[in-house]
């Protein structure tokens, strides 16, 4: 391991493990614990970054209690920021020198960003941070901007064979932090957001940020989802991206036109319900997933290559500015005190600001 002389790497470290999924049935079921273990050493084309913070997504919590993982504890955390302080090696690592500052993502069970070091792949795992931007400000940079950028792309590239170049696309759970960027994502690529929420609040808050298009379904289901026609019959959608699912997806699906899609890409209450056999059979409509690591992979190296780039860039570019289309709102925890505020969180169901976990002692 080649680490610079300035820079002490421990021989151990902490890091957050669910230690039990509970019953597996809500994140207060789950039992997380902090754990002591031996600081990982990078192999070949690895870097080892020294963890500033790292964001808690609904992929993050919704795996603490529905994991099927075969052993316990499970180190959890898919995404997270910090600064390189070793390399392992080989032609990849040195894209990444020692004091680098990079996000990360981690995809594969056996390492989660909840720690105080992480050893990852730097070919495909490690992004280079904008220098000027504070590094625990990219703490997001990962799962839902990159989300932001494949719903935009899908919906450019599968707009049904419409000639207008006008996309419009529906969206759920808009309020969320996702939801506004895509508000502000769709901005920039020309696409109009129908933004699909549950309270007025939610409403007010997309409306400061520009939103045009809000449909609030506090109201009984007939009549938010005839102002959910109306809207899309207005702006030509043919797409709807659903993170809500259980009844939510039957009513998108009874409310896109002919040759309608819903792409289902959370689950926040339960399963798919409510579809109408007769929209797949007779009008062509379709339900389908869309899940970020597979727009990711779609294609040969000469497509992937090409789109991840142009994501990258497009991401680091809403970094850069504290007003960016990808910048999130934080509030901020410790190891120690995630699982109590998240339980709080989802209880409370207070929207417009993403839990992160501070690994810097700030």
């Amino acid at each position: 391991m080649a680490a610079d002389d300035a820079i002490v790497v421990p021989p151990s470290m902490k890091r957050l493990v669910v230690t039990s999924p509970g019953k597996g049935t809500c994140v207060s079921d789950c039992t997380l614990q902090v754990e002591t273990v031996p600081t990982p050493a990078p192999k070949s084309s690895e870097v080892l970054i020294k963890v500033v913070a790292a964001p808690v997504n609904p992929s993050d919590y919704g795996s603490w209690y529905l994991s099927s993982a075969d052993s316990y504890p499970m180190p959890i955390g898919k995404e997270g920021c910090g600064i390189v302080v070793a390399s392992g090696g080989g032609l990849a690592s040195y894209r990444f020198p020692v004091g680098t500052k990079v996000g990360f993502f981690c995809m594969d069970s056996s390492r989660g960003s909840y720690a105080e070091y992480v050893a990852i792949d730097a070919t495909t795992a490690v992004f280079a941070m904008p220098e000027h931007v504070p590094i625990e400000d990219c703490a997001s940079f990962f799962v839902n901007p990159y989300t932001a950028v494949g719903i935009i792309d899908t919906a450019l590239r599968s707009n049904n064979g419409k000639s207008s170049s006008k996309v419009a696309i529906v969206h759920t759970a808009a309020a969320s932090q996702l939801g506004q960027m895509l508000i502000k994502l769709g901005r920039i690529k020309d696409v109009e957001i129908i933004n699909v929420v549950r309270r007025q609040e939610q409403k007010e808050l997309l409306e400061q940020l520009g939103a045009k298009h809000i449909i609030v379904t506090s109201s009984d289901t007939a009549t938010w989802k005839a102002e959910l026609k109306a809207k899309i019959n207005e702006l030509g959608a043919t797409s709807a991206y659903d993170a809500v699912a259980g009844d939510m997806t039957g009513h998108l699906m009874d409310c896109l036109p002919h040759k309608g899609i819903v792409y289902v890409y959370g689950g926040l209450s339960g399963n798919v319900s409510g579809i109408n056999p007769l929209d797949l059979i007779y009008r062509k409509k379709q339900l389908k997933s869309f899940f970020l690591a597979s727009w990711m992979q779609d294609g040969g190296w000469m497509s992937i290559i090409p789109r991840m780039l142009s994501a990258n860039k497009l991401v680091n570019s809403g970094l850069e500015s504290p007003d960016g289309w990808c910048c999130s709102q934080f509030h901020d925890t410790t190891m120690e005190g995630v699982h109590a505020e998240m339980v709080e969180l989802l209880k409370s169901g207070v929207t417009g600001k993403k839990l992160r976990i501070r690994l810097d002692g700030h």
